[in-house]
């Protein structure tokens, strides 16, 4: 027990000099300016955009190979959806003029239109397996 409470006054004795030296950052505000929502729905248009010409280059190989009605008609009314979601996002504002864009609407419709069309591409990879 003496041990431990020598090895106890040890400790403080070495640690107090150094309790002065160390200083606390001052508060700041989190800023409320939110950039994680601005970044995802640029990160979602920007998918949006890409996995659009992926769907084109690959509903036309569709085409060329004769999937059945049925599959290009099926992916195409899920990309007809995903268009329409693409046009109400954009009602919000674009990405080009970021100070007029309202971030949280844009990013819920440019986010289901982005799923849209990953579905639809899936559906014409899966055919032309």
């Amino acid at each position: 027990m003496k041990k431990v409470f020598a090895l106890g006054l040890v400790l403080m004795l070495a640690l107090v000099p150094l309790v002065g030296s160390v200083k606390a950052a001052p508060y700041s505000k989190p800023s409320s300016s939110g950039s994680g929502v601005v970044g995802a729905a640029l990160a979602w248009y920007y998918l949006y955009l890409h996995q659009n010409k992926t769907f084109s280059e690959l509903y036309n190989q569709s085409l060329k190979r004769g999937i059945d009605n049925e599959t290009l008609s099926f992916a195409q009314a899920l990309a007809q959806n995903a268009s329409k979601e693409f046009k109400t996002a954009l009602t919000f504002g674009t990405p080009e003029k970021p100070s007029r864009v309202r971030w949280l609407p844009f990013m819920m419709h440019i986010r289901r239109a982005y799923l849209d069309l990953l579905k639809a591409t899936y559906v014409l990879e899966k055919a032309l397996k």
